[in-house]
């Protein structure tokens, strides 16, 4: 049985290190794309409900009042995540390094 060198065990840590980082920073990037594709597919599915109840057309108020407070608060919800965002990176700009 041959010795495992430890420079070809660094390398294999620091090549997983940089695949965790990377897959990390796309996971957190993609489920933010996702959030914000969610709620604003829900505003307009809401808005597009009110236009059609306005004229007439298929829905009851109460599916249309489900819709907008549901939008609302997910569009409440981003905001809080941005806001939180915000104060951390604000919080890393004051550290002095």
């Amino acid at each position: 049985m041959d010795p495992i060198k430890s420079s070809s065990i660094n390398h294999i840590n620091h090549a997983n290190l940089e695949k965790n980082r990377n897959a990390e920073k796309n996971g957190f990037q993609k489920t933010l794309k996702t959030l914000i594709s969610q709620v604003d597919q829900q505003i307009k599915d809401a808005g597009q409900k009110t236009e059609e109840f306005a004229i007439g057309k298929r829905y009851n108020l109460h599916e249309i009042m489900i819709a907008t407070e549901k939008s609302g608060i997910s569009f409440k919800f981003l905001l809080q995540i941005r806001n939180k965002l915000l104060e951390a990176y604000q919080e890393i700009m004051r550290m002095n390094f």
